[in-house]
């Protein structure tokens, strides 16, 4: 097992073994390293790239993502920033951006993608993103086909600002098994922060901004050209088992902060551990849904969503960009295809939401029976439900809010002003 140092100010045609002789970039780190090896990125710095690392011999020589050095966390980032004159005009009040085209931009240059999730101008997100270049129709609105980003505008980019980040459809870091991240920034990408199937995968201590809005592939809806977006902070996918997310911060994620969800589950989700995370700006706090094709008993087990704090779910450019604006909540519990439901949720405070403190849809109805909801301290505004009725009766809704009331303290607070 090695340990390998990636700097800024390094060189790829180093050895990568001490801080002195680091590699300079995500590629030549990912050609070199073995599983069970330490990784060691340099404190302040930023690395361009999707980064997935070989899984660990075990959970006890896990694989290691870390940092070195002092000051702010590395940050992991995916935008693509262009280069002055890349921009070409397309039609008056057109612009286009060759994103195959490396020399166009800088950032990440080596994962070449056109699905772009948002823009950040000046500091300011631009996530109006069309699917017919015919439906641009404000400044910044944005459409992309296989080769090219075009963009509304009556001034060239150039001329406007030299202050332009692109998100594109490309995680941060794809998750694998015996792996520890601590100490990371992931921003700026169009898809999610980390995700995968995985068993004895541990992220501590990290960071996830600016991220997803790019177009989810592979779904088609009746025959309709699909026009879902999606993008999370931290997905364990199905047939993932005790993993953690612990002592970590999220902020204007698309979807979700963090989630338990997936598809044709044949292993449970067990000791799954979400704990000491603060979650703010972000559509959505915590989601779990799954689905099997088994007649056997499984789904999630001996889980727990814990001592958090998750903050203005719904106060977001995710929330502005979305066409279903009904699912901004604290907490996403849907489609529930599995029998088993057993997560615990408790000792957090969940303070104000757009729309509901809780998502329920698609299968559920009843609550889960073995799913927990106690000791939490939740404030809604004046007159919000607690849930909302997507999903049940009003008689089923009223179930549901006489046990969150009964377990929790649940406080009511004035609108925010902009919602008047």
């Amino acid at each position: 097992m090695s340990i390998y140092y990636v700097s800024a100010q390094g060189c790829d045609t180093n050895d990568g073994l001490s801080p002195e002789s680091a590699w300079q970039t995500i590629g030549k780190m990912m050609e070199s390293v073995s599983g069970g090896d330490t990784i060691k990125l340099h404190c302040g710095d930023t690395f361009y790239g999707n980064i997935h690392l070989p899984a660990g011999p075990s959970e006890q020589e896990p694989t290691v993502l870390t940092s070195y050095g002092e000051g702010e966390k590395p940050t992991i980032s995916q935008y693509k920033m262009p280069v002055h004159g890349a921009w070409e005009r397309h039609i008056d009040g057109v612009w286009k951006l060759d994103l195959t085209d490396t020399t166009k931009f800088t950032g990440n240059t080596k994962d070449i993608d056109t699905n772009v999730g948002f823009m950040k101008v000046n500091g300011e997100y631009k996530y109006r993103k069309r699917f017919h270049l015919a439906d641009l129709a404000f400044p910044w609105d944005f459409y992309c086909d296989d080769q090219y980003l075009y963009v509304l505008l009556n001034k060239c980019p150039d001329e406007i600002t030299d202050d332009v980040k692109i998100a594109c459809n490309i995680r941060c870091i794809s998750m694998s098994s015996n792996l520890n991240v601590e100490n990371i920034i992931c921003r700026g990408a169009g898809a999610h922060g980390i995700s995968g199937t995985s068993v004895n995968c541990h992220i501590n201590n990290c960071e996830f901004h600016e991220l997803g809005g790019s177009r989810l592939g592979g779904i088609e809806r009746r025959g309709r050209f699909n026009t879902v977006r999606y993008g999370n902070g931290v997905e364990f996918w199905s047939n993932s088992t005790n993993g953690s997310v612990e002592n970590c911060r999220f902020s204007e994620i698309y979807d979700v902060a963090i989630t338990i969800q997936g598809n044709r589950v044949v292993r449970n989700w067990d000791n799954m551990i979400f704990r000491n995370n603060v979650i703010w700006n972000c559509t959505q706090g915590f989601e779990i849904w799954a689905s099997t094709e088994l007649d056997e008993p499984v789904g999630i087990t001996n889980s727990y969503f814990e001592n958090n704090v998750v903050v203005d779910c719904g106060y977001c450019w995710g929330y502005e960009a979305r066409p279903n604006k009904g699912c901004s909540s604290h907490l996403m519990i849907y489609n529930i295809g599995v029998p088993l439901c057993d997560i615990t949720i408790r000792n957090n405070v969940f303070t104000r939401a757009q729309t509901s403190f809780m998502y329920k849809s698609g299968k559920v109805t009843s609550f889960p029976k073995d799913c927990k909801i106690y000791d939490n301290v939740i404030v809604r505004h004046e007159g919000q439900e607690l849930g909302n009725r997507a999903a049940c009766t009003y008689e089923e809704n009223m179930v549901f809010e006489e046990m969150i009331l009964s377990q929790n303290q649940v406080f009511n607070t004035p609108k925010y002003r902009n919602e008047d």
